[in-house]
């Protein structure tokens, strides 16, 4: 049993209702500073150019608005792919929880691994994931394969044969069609484009066998009868694309859900990540919310700060691994 100290003069009866006292004080104090925030005007800052991303957290925002009883203000920065803004909120933002960050986890576990940043995996902290893509592979309707098996078939037998578009080098998409090449045991031909966008249209197009990216972008080619969906990466069904099958489905071992959610500066107060992660949980949950996600394909997936923190740490070990495979971590 530990000790305690007495001061001399002091009985252990003082010295016990001091104990009891200063605890209280730190237990209250601590209330006080969850109860006390926000205490002005919540900026979020999405690190892309105005699109799904910043569409999807205005509408949250304004029913956080109604628990948090601040203005939630949503700021597009972008730039290198996300960094620019991200550096911003992990390097410049105070880590009182009214300058966050908004993204694809990406910006926290990819980008510092490849190129050399001003702010790392340590410079930030999760809060609340919000979505969870989905992240889809569509095919070339002429194509030699209709299915991922057929697709897996057909690469072992002709390596290097079957090319997939991304939206550039090193960015999510990319490391996804690797990632299930190594995987899978295949070879595939990665091509470069300046964006989704134009890799679906050439895949659309015939100029390459496979396109990668989010729902929003591929779905709409598949219900055209203009794609094919091949498989999606999360490790279940999203039910807003509910009948295309996952990687795992086909016998390959892999599940890469992008995860989407609020990002804030390190040293953040736990209390006050608390506080916005209990918003963002009540504020999901809003139909206005619902039916606007599932309109957008966003898989709306909840989780708090302990969880969140756990999967982004498994998701930069992941990437590491990954990019040290390929030759590409700085």
């Amino acid at each position: 049993m530990s000790k305690i100290l007495t001061t001399p003069g002091w009985s252990r009866r003082t010295m016990l209702k001091v104990a009891a006292g200063t605890a209280a004080a730190g237990l209250i104090g601590t209330r006080n500073a969850r109860a006390a925030y926000p205490t002005e005007p919540i900026t979020v800052i999405v690190p892309y150019s105005p699109g799904s991303t910043d569409q999807l957290v205005r509408i949250l925002g304004m029913q956080m608005e109604k628990i948090l009883g601040k203005p939630v203000v949503v700021e597009t920065k972008p730039g290198a792919g996300g960094s620019v803004g991200t550096n911003y909120v992990a390097k410049n933002a105070k880590p009182d929880g009214h300058t966050l960050l908004f993204a694809v986890t990406s910006v926290q576990t990819v980008a510092p691994h490849q190129n050399k940043l001003p702010y790392g995996f340590a410079d930030l902290r999760g809060v609340a994931q919000v979505t969870t893509g989905p992240n889809m592979m569509g095919a070339y309707p002429g194509a030699a394969f209709k299915d991922l098996k057929s697709l897996i078939a057909y690469a072992k037998a002709n390596p290097d044969k079957v090319t997939y578009g991304s939206a550039g080098t090193g960015g999510a998409t990319h490391l996804a069609g690797a990632a299930f090449a190594r995987a899978a045991g295949i070879k595939l031909n990665h091509i470069p484009f300046q964006g989704v966008t134009p890799a679906v249209t050439a895949t659309v197009g015939g100029t390459v066998d496979l396109a990668l990216g989010f729902a929003q972008a591929i779905w709409p080619q598949v219900e055209g009868k203009r794609l094919i969906a091949i498989a999606q990466f999360g490790d279940t069904r999203a039910k807003v694309i509910p009948d295309v099958p996952t990687i795992r489905e086909a016998g390959v071992d892999l599940a890469m859900p992008p995860r989407v959610g609020f990002l804030a500066p390190a040293k953040t107060p736990d209390e006050v990540v608390a506080r916005i992660a209990d918003a963002v949980r009540q504020a999901s949950a809003a139909p206005e919310f619902v039916d606007f996600a599932k309109r957008a394909l966003a898989e709306v997936d909840v989780t708090g700060p302990d969880q969140f923190q756990r999967d982004l740490e498994a998701e930069d070990k992941f990437y590491l691994g990954l990019l040290r495979d390929l030759g590409m971590a700085k």
